[in-house]
């Protein structure tokens, strides 16, 4: 037998224990290795007159990757799981991925591994700062932000990049068990169901899912791990969520679904949402995706950008010109990008006519509604791969 946790109250349940465990074993051929066996006393034993056969554990003990025994188990199950993470990543970042690809990363590879200590203890306030510190260094490989953390979880369509929001889906995910333990009638029988309601019956009862019971016991103090429940549902707002949609994906789904779309620039919302659409065209590389949502959001590198973060001693154009160099004169004013566009307008006219093409079709691939969409995408690939060009090939 292997990974079994079994509760004993006293000595002699554990003898009973040992007399079926031999029982079985006649049976199976399994057998108790005593010597990698421990036991944990909680409560009073007198180990004089009933002794264990198994060694007594005085700190912390280990069950199925998880730490209990007293308030530093929760650091040490965290702490152990932030630095498998900080591997995963570690390993990962050796590759030109992008943030598409981070995004699918950190939600396939570094998520599971965190979400599992969810199942026994919530996030800590230092551990949320150190996942958040990993996620983002990650996404970006530097420690600052090129775009709002807000926006890139935001889904396509609203101008994000779907980068998971792990602190919330983390939180999600400890809160959701808690309520459905408790909360709904398929665990009513639950051996954790009795618990559950004597620690958060007040909990329940102030936020509307439950009424007071005076033949129940309840507990007014309550414990610290069990008060981001109450936390968490009015930060979020989410009292009138039913206990049985208290799924972890429903409720990160409901949260993400009150994002509003993110603006573009002196274009109508309408608009916007358009642009938002173009740049994640699935006739787009991942890379090109990348440059034209930055390009949007104001998060390449060009020398405006890195010179208002003291990354840069000046603002001009890396290529002679005078003028500042923004992301709208790199892809657009500057002679040089106009000489290459040139240079490729007879494969641009073979979609549409050279002077249909603006400013707003180079930055957001909007052109005139009535060309088709076949080459409009067209277009908008030549012209993605034209910005791919001007931006990494500067000196």
């Amino acid at each position: 037998m292997d990974d079994v946790t079994l509760f004993c109250t006293d000595g002699k349940s554990v003898q009973s224990l040992l007399e079926a465990c031999k029982d079985f074993g006649k049976a199976s051929g399994a057998k108790i290795n005593v010597d990698k066996s421990q036991a944990k006393l909680f409560g009073r034993w007198d180990l004089c007159n009933e002794p264990l056969p198994f060694p007594v554990v005085a700190g912390l003990l280990k069950i199925l990757g998880i730490w209990f025994g007293g308030p530093a188990a929760v650091a040490k199950s965290w702490n152990e799981r932030l630095a498998k993470v900080k591997q995963k990543l570690g390993f990962w970042s050796l590759r030109h991925l992008s943030i598409e690809g981070k995004a699918l990363v950190l939600r396939n590879d570094a998520l599971p591994v965190l979400q599992y200590v969810t199942q026994a203890w919530p996030l800590l306030a230092n551990v949320a700062r150190a996942v958040n510190s990993m996620v983002f260094h990650f996404v970006w490989h530097s420690k600052m932000d090129r775009v709002k953390r807000t926006v890139i979880h935001k889904e396509h369509r609203k101008g994000g990049k779907a980068v998971p929001d792990i602190l919330t889906i983390l939180r999600a995910f400890f809160v959701c068990g808690c309520v459905r333990v408790n909360l709904t009638n398929e665990n009513k029988d639950h051996s954790a169901y009795k618990v559950f309601r004597f620690f958060l019956l007040p909990v329940w009862r102030r936020l509307g899912w439950d009424k007071w019971e005076n033949a129940t016991m309840f507990n007014w103090d309550l414990p610290w791990y069990y008060k981001e429940i109450e936390k968490f549902v009015v930060e979020f707002g989410l009292n009138c969520v039913t206990p049985s949609l208290w799924k972890p994906r429903t409720i990160h789904r409901l949260i993400r679904s009150r994002d509003t779309t993110e603006p573009v620039s002196d274009l109508p919302p309408a608009t916007a949402t358009r642009v938002w659409e173009n740049v994640s065209s699935p006739s787009l590389t991942n890379r090109h995706k990348d440059i034209a949502w930055m390009a949007v959001k104001g998060g390449l590198p060009v020398r405006s950008f890195m010179h208002s973060r003291g990354l840069c001693p000046h603002r001009e154009c890396p290529r002679g010109c005078p003028a500042e160099e923004t992301t709208y004169h790199l892809f657009w004013a500057c002679p040089f990008a106009q000489r290459l566009r040139g240079a490729l307008k007879q494969e641009m006219e073979a979609h549409i006519p050279y002077p249909n093409i603006t400013h707003h079709s180079v930055l957001y691939g909007l052109f005139p509604k009535t060309h088709s969409v076949e080459a409009i995408q067209g277009c908008w690939r030549i012209l993605c791969c034209v910005k791919d060009i001007l931006l990494y090939a500067r000196t």
